[in-house]
């Protein structure tokens, strides 16, 4: 570090920027209440908001934040928002774009949990969150095989992606550990076979220096040049004021009225935890984050894949389950403080590195990394699948989760849609009789 405060992307000129940071947040806010299924989805309604209705950005520079906000934990989505809040008005409208993508989200899974508390026993109630829970792990399997079409290309990636996997599920390792592991496996073995076959090309060629370019197959990141950035700026008295408002609320929300409250701290750092993990968006963090529900206790399976199945239901991020889970925990501010937890690491990360790394991400370790990276979210999610999977309750349930994992791998359905489907369809199957 050069003892600078974190640089903030290039400004953008005054014809392309919002009137106002209000009018930001409202497009955010907009943005949070429509983005249902999540992924690419949500990142085309973005698109279609700040490209082609408000022409904020370019598609360059959608293209470039899209970038930023996949190589970070969290949503993508969220992610996004956040680096172009960051670019339109610093930290202050990196927030702001940020929650109000999560807010309306939270609202959905406050409601929904509220309900859950007082009708999640009714026979009736069992039986939708049971197709729901099948759409899931169908919507997760279909992911998974994307992905491992177009994502994983070489030997040393599919080794890779299988020991994550491993590593998940047997070894119950937090998916940041993972992620770490990987990428520092994906430096070493693809920076070092291209050194190797750089110093064999110089023994050839002396008198030739090659280039070195990492291949474009397994990248799932745009590869378009980053945009120069001005030197970063000193902090203003309202970004401060701002980070110091974060912390305090961040502190209010550990305070109960007692005093400090040992069950809400626990949450916190669980879910903090968590989200610094989160690669690859909601569904990486599950096989982790279940295991650490059944090992202190706090819900069953069954109710783990409930809050999963809520979290892809309502719009907004699949890690909004840090509400659900909250809330069925301790309350509202069990919910609040759930909500907080997962998602200030990501935030942080895009405030503090997102323009940092839209700079640096064309240069070879960034790129080694993000291919080891890469197969380890792939390992992920797999692990998910099958986390999720052993909770499912008799053959209608699995049969849904197969229909949907068929469906989606050959058809472009809103996942959300599919997961409404589930559920109508094992209500109507209970009352066949089936």
């Amino acid at each position: 570090m050069d003892g600078h405060a974190p640089s903030l992307p290039a400004a953008l000129p005054a014809r392309s920027r919002p009137r106002s940071l209000g009018e930001y947040f409202n497009a955010s806010l907009y943005l949070g209440a429509i983005g249902f299924g999540g992924g690419l989805s949500v990142l085309a309604s973005i698109r279609s908001v700040t490209v082609e209705r408000k022409r904020w950005l370019t598609e360059k520079e959608f293209d470039n934040a899209v970038a930023v906000s996949q190589m970070l934990p969290g949503g993508a989505a969220a992610n996004a928002l956040a680096y172009i809040g960051l670019r339109f008005g610093g930290v202050r409208g990196a927030l702001l774009g940020y929650s109000g993508f999560v807010l309306p989200g939270f609202a959905a899974v406050m409601a929904l949990a509220v309900l859950y508390t007082h009708f999640g026993k009714s026979p009736d109630v069992d039986t939708l969150l049971g197709g729901f829970n099948g759409a899931v792990v169908g919507i997760i399997a279909a992911i998974t095989l994307k992905m491992a079409k177009t994502a994983v290309a070489r030997i040393w990636q599919m080794a890779l992606a299988a020991a994550a996997l491993l590593f998940s599920v047997i070894g119950d390792a937090a998916p940041g550990e993972i992620a770490l592991a990987s990428i520092a496996v994906g430096i070493a073995v693809d920076l070092g076979t291209k050194r190797a076959r750089l110093a064999h090309l110089r023994r050839r060629r002396t008198d030739v220096e090659p280039p070195v370019v990492l291949p474009e197959e397994g990248a799932t990141l745009a590869t378009s040049e980053p945009q120069p950035t001005p030197p970063p700026p000193p902090p203003t008295e309202g970004t401060m004021r701002t980070a110091a408002w974060t912390i305090l609320l961040l502190a209010a929300a550990l305070v109960h009225a007692s005093g400090i409250d040992a069950e809400l701290v626990t949450i916190f750092v669980s879910f903090f935890r968590t989200g610094l993990g989160s690669y690859g968006g909601g569904f990486a963090i599950v096989p982790h984050l279940k295991a650490v529900m059944a090992n202190r206790g706090w819900l069953t399976d069954r109710q783990f894949a409930d809050a999963v199945a809520i979290g892809k239901l309502t719009p907004g991020p699949v890690l909004l389950l840090a509400t659900f889970i909250g809330y069925v925990l301790h309350g509202w501010l069990g919910a609040v403080v759930a909500t907080i937890a997962i998602f200030s690491a990501p935030f942080a990360l895009v405030a503090l590195a997102g323009s940092w790394l839209d700079r640096l991400r064309s240069r070879r370790p960034v790129r080694a990394a993000l291919r080891g990276l890469t197969p380890a979210v792939l390992g992920l999610m797999a692990a998910a699948m099958i986390a999720l999977g052993v909770t499912l309750n008799g053959e209608a349930e699995i049969g849904i989760a197969v229909v949907v994992a068929l469906t989606l791998s050959r058809f472009d359905i809103n996942p959300a849609l599919m997961l409404a489907v589930g559920g109508v369809v094992r209500l109507g199957l209970k009352f066949l009789g089936l």
